[in-house]
């Protein structure tokens, strides 16, 4: 539904009939169409972990490997625009019932480019903290190109420009994190 004609298709009459559940049974799971939409970009990077846990490394070092994989799941996003576009509004979304979730998407989506980064093997604190700008970077190139601001072109030289981040000696001081941004740190970090 989402594919075919983007977020306005996605109605939840039509998905509890599709899914053959009654309509009350879909909103007991799904309180929204957002809760919907954010099941599944949990369910995306769910698949995408279990993808690069099971694949030999792609790359010789973490910022080749972390490249490759963003410019590949950047072409994944390209053949399907509305669902990318749609996936993109929901886990951008302020809305502080919808925080618990998107922190969770995103908590999966860094243990994706973890597990490619460093083939399952605990990262530093500096590159967890490298990992995270990648991650930044890479959902400003996207938004840029959904938005019509930046071609794809110039989307996946930012992605390549936000790696490069990853090999750039001494970026990073070496001080105490601030209690808040401590908390949000990956165990063993």
């Amino acid at each position: 539904m989402l594919a075919t004609g983007g977020e306005d298709m996605l109605q939840m009459k039509e998905l509890a009939q599709r899914a053959e559940v009654s309509l009350a049974t879909l909103y007991r799971y799904f309180p929204s169409k957002d809760h919907v939409l954010l099941a599944i970009a949990h369910n995306r990077y769910e698949n995408a972990l279990r993808r690069v846990a099971s694949e030999p490394p792609r790359g010789a070092n973490v910022q080749e490997r972390v490249t490759n994989h963003l410019l590949r799941e950047f072409r994944a996003e390209q053949r399907d625009q509305k669902l990318t576009a749609t996936l993109t509004r929901v886990l951008t979304e302020t809305r502080p019932e919808y925080s618990q979730i998107i922190r969770q998407v995103n908590q999966v989506h860094m243990t994706v480019l973890e597990q490619v980064a460093t083939g399952g093997r605990p990262l530093t604190g500096e590159q967890y903290r490298r990992l995270l700008m990648v991650l930044e970077v890479f959902g400003a190139a996207t938004r840029r190109w959904l938005a019509g601001v930046s071609s794809a072109t110039e989307a996946r030289f930012q992605i390549r420009m936000g790696c490069y981040l990853l090999n750039v000696p001494g970026l990073f001081p070496a001080v105490d994190l601030p209690g808040e941004f401590a908390a949000t740190q990956s165990p063993g970090v």
